[in-house]
């Protein structure tokens, strides 16, 4: 989306750039629109620069929404695992403890994760969101076998 905004403000650029060169005003009209047009090119591209950051922050917050949820989803089932291994039975017990290590792991990994969502990610953003996106389907499945 970031790419998108920025080739619409470069594409508003050249736009202006052209009908500087192709005006036949006099040479202190086209000096003047040209001020006026280069400016008006330069608000296109701030804007697009703030639109493109306002959606990635939004993507960055939905995300982080999901895994802060995702993370209490772990923490809920570990602290019920944790009450099935005082009651079960030895061979029960190892079932379950096996289980709470994976989702341990699951939640650790989750948390590392969290931790760099806040970090200015500019080049690896998609990759990080797809990854965590993976992640979080694999935790899903997870919590929902038994």
């Amino acid at each position: 989306m970031k790419k998108q905004f920025l080739f619409a403000g470069l594409l508003a650029f050249c736009s202006t750039s052209f009908a500087l060169v192709s005006c036949s005003d006099t040479p202190s009209e086209r000096k003047q629109d040209a001020k006026e047009n280069l400016q008006d090119a330069k608000e296109d591209l701030k804007d697009a620069s703030q639109n493109a950051a306002d959606a990635m922050r939004a993507e960055r917050d939905d995300l982080a929404a999901k895994m802060n949820q995702a993370g209490r989803d772990l923490d809920a089932e570990i602290e019920a695992l944790d009450r099935k291994i005082e009651k079960a039975s030895a061979k029960e017990k190892v079932k379950w403890q096996e289980r709470r290590q994976r989702l341990a792991a699951n939640r650790d990994e989750l948390k590392s994760d969290m931790n760099r969502v806040g970090e200015d990610m500019k080049d690896g953003w998609s990759d990080f969101k797809t990854a965590t996106a993976r992640k979080l389907d694999k935790i899903s499945a997870d919590l929902k076998e038994d």
